[in-house]
């Protein structure tokens, strides 16, 4: 005869997202990240659709770029490095991008300028923005070099890449409350 209990029964099975309870701050820091995911893909489907289609001068706009250098200067040198790092990366994936030398110098531009920000400047708006338009210039320029070297473009056409930052840099004091607002979410990175 058998005994009642000869058998072990199973192990309650426990799924993966059982495993991942997140913190109200981690929830917060998800949620920061994913605004600014979603801003980038918006500003990038405007960017190809609409902007690409409007041009003054010879000239069209880039606010994606300029918003990665924002976001950037937000969010200080440490999370902004990778954040620049990841958003160039995608912005060349997403076929927007100019060339992969875009990826590179959206990288190397958006952490020297938030390192000179927080070296030398204090946060303001004018800060932020005189920032974004070195930044803006300097991408500008970058492609524009690339664009001659590998015979794209003319020396003549100078002032239509410059015309692109100027116009893109419109964009920044419409993103300025809006990613200054999304900062908040989950703590800042630093204090001055």
């Amino acid at each position: 005869m058998a005994k009642k209990n000869e058998f072990r029964p199973d192990k309650p099975s426990t799924s993966l997202l059982s495993h991942l309870i997140l913190t109200k701050k981690q929830q917060k820091t998800v949620l920061k990240w994913s605004a600014y995911a979603l801003i980038l893909v918006i500003l990038s489907v405007l960017q190809d659709s609409m902007f690409s289609h409007l041009r003054l001068l010879g000239a069209t706009t880039e606010p994606v770029p300029c918003a990665i250098f924002l976001i950037c200067i937000f969010e200080g040198t440490q999370n902004g490095s990778v954040f620049a790092l990841v958003a160039g990366t995608l912005y060349l994936f997403s076929g927007t991008a100019p060339g992969p030398y875009s990826m590179v110098a959206i990288t190397f531009l958006a952490v020297g300028v938030c390192i000179f920000r927080q070296a030398y400047l204090q946060e303001r708006f004018s800060s932020t923005m005189l920032c974004v338009s070195i930044a803006m210039v300097l991408y500008v320029l970058v492609n524009f070099a690339f664009g001659l070297f590998l015979g794209l473009t003319r020396f003549s056409r100078i002032h239509g890449f410059l015309i692109t930052a100027a116009l893109s840099l419109l964009f920044v004091p419409v993103l300025y409350p809006v990613i200054k607002a999304i900062r908040t979410f989950g703590g800042n990175p630093w204090k001055e």
